[in-house]
């Protein structure tokens, strides 16, 4: 009976349009993946994985292969330097040699002027003391003349005898005073040109030093490349994980090794125009906070500046004034191959192709103190050595090395330190995003 009654309570509630109550629709499981295609992908990931993981360490190869060969063309400068210094010294020394030989001769007639000094003033005090002494016998020899114009004679040659006498010591202190003077100069000379032969053996010292250096760092970076071929001939039959940490410990210690190539090149451009290898004037003492005006045109017209000089967000870039990473010049973004010019006059101390850091890059030296760096080209137009004039097309805009986009990474250093290139920059018109580009005709 209560079942009909509830029944009947519930059927006026279906004849309402109450919806029937219906069971839920079962969610279908998943069909099992095929074992044979899992195993398949995870392959692929792998040899993916692998396959990556060479071509990132024959990139490093063929960038360490690139800094030996920049490395061996410093050595080849450092040594054409050397030679250079060999013969300077050889012209010192011959100097010296000269110099010293005019010291001693100059020194023999010093002494010889003295000792004649000597004998002379005894002889002129023995005149003297003489003729006062033998007043008489004088006074006779004036008196015996026989007349008034042999007495004006005599008295005539006395005068003189005494005269001469008083100038012979004078000429002959003034030969003993050139002698010494004459002494003290060659002196002077042969202690100059032995300080100058010093110098250049401190100098041929010093580029002995980096060619040492130099090839120490193109044996290393040849250890390291070759060890770094076996791991890609090897990784082919290792662990992807494996072969993914071997190869970053790898590039890792070709990263260090290639940028210590990198600060050489820094470091011998700095060194020639320190001690004048270059032809270069030797310059006035700059203080880059305070320039005494505009000396540089802006590299790449019509360019938009992406980064400036300070500190920075990417990784890749070097640690600099006690921030981690540093941006040492200013990035000028331009369509790739857009000319690249001379931002002042100077000569070409580096021009350096690399696929890492700078990319293909060239180092200008504009006097004793300030060089220029023109990095990521895609292709350069100067060789070391060359000599530029302020605005002349040296290289094409491109996106080598540690580089985001088509760029040209500016930057000057003075006495070997980066310095923010836009004090040496003509200022930009306001709300400008980059330098204006060059009138066309």
């Amino acid at each position: 009976m209560l079942a009909i009654a509830l029944a009947a309570v519930a059927a006026p509630a279906l004849a309402q349009g109450s919806p029937p109550r219906t069971s839920p629709t079962p969610t279908p499981a998943p069909l099992p993946q095929d074992p044979l295609a899992q195993q398949l992908q995870q392959a692929l990931q792998q040899r993916a994985a692998v396959d990556a993981a060479k071509q990132a360490l024959a990139g490093q190869v063929a960038a360490a292969q690139d800094q030996q060969s920049n490395l061996a063309g410093l050595v080849a400068a450092n040594r054409k330097a050397i030679d250079q210094t060999l013969a300077q010294m050889a012209q010192a020394e011959q100097r010296f040699h000269d110099a010293s030989l005019r010291r001693d001769e100059e020194q023999a007639r010093a002494d010889a002027a003295r000792r004649q000094e000597q004998i002379d003033r005894g002889l002129l005090a023995k005149f003297v003391t003489q003729s006062y002494m033998d007043r008489d016998g004088f006074v006779t020899y004036l008196l015996s003349a026989d007349d008034f114009q042999t007495l004006l004679d005599r008295t005539a040659i006395l005068t003189h005898l005494q005269s001469i006498g008083a100038e012979l010591v004078q000429r002959v202190r003034a030969d003993v005073d050139t002698a010494v003077s004459n002494q003290k100069a060659a002196q002077a000379d042969a202690d100059a040109a032995a300080q100058a032969a010093a110098a250049l053996a401190t100098q041929r010292d010093e580029l002995t030093q980096q060619i040492g250096d130099e090839q120490n760092l193109i044996a290393q970076l040849g250890a390291q490349a070759s060890a770094a071929q076996q791991e890609i001939a090897q990784a082919d039959s290792q662990d992807a994980a494996l072969a993914q940490q071997i190869a970053g410990l790898r590039i890792q210690q070709l990263d260090q090794l290639i940028l210590q190539a990198e600060q050489a090149a820094w470091a011998e451009a700095t060194y020639y125009v320190q001690h004048h290898l270059l032809g270069l004037p030797p310059g006035t003492p700059i203080d880059p906070t305070h320039p005494a005006g505009v000396r540089f045109i802006w590299p790449v017209p019509g360019s938009t500046i992406t980064q400036l000089f300070g500190p920075s967000s990417f990784d890749f870039e070097p640690p600099y004034q006690g921030y981690p990473h540093f941006h040492t010049g200013i990035d000028l973004a331009a369509p790739m191959g857009s000319p690249v010019y001379a931002a002042g006059d100077g000569v070409v101390v580096a021009a350096t192709q690399s696929d890492v850091g700078y990319g293909n890059h060239i180092i200008i030296a504009h006097d004793g103190h300030t060089l220029t760096l023109y990095g990521h080209l895609s292709v350069m137009g100067v060789k070391t050595g060359d000599t530029v004039k302020q605005g002349q097309l040296i290289g094409l805009v491109g996106s080598t090395g540690n580089s985001t986009g088509p760029h040209t990474h500016f930057e000057v250093r003075v006495d070997g330190n980066p310095v923010d290139p836009g004090l040496f920059l003509p200022p930009l018109p306001p709300g400008a995003s980059g330098p204006p580009a060059l009138p066309t005709h």
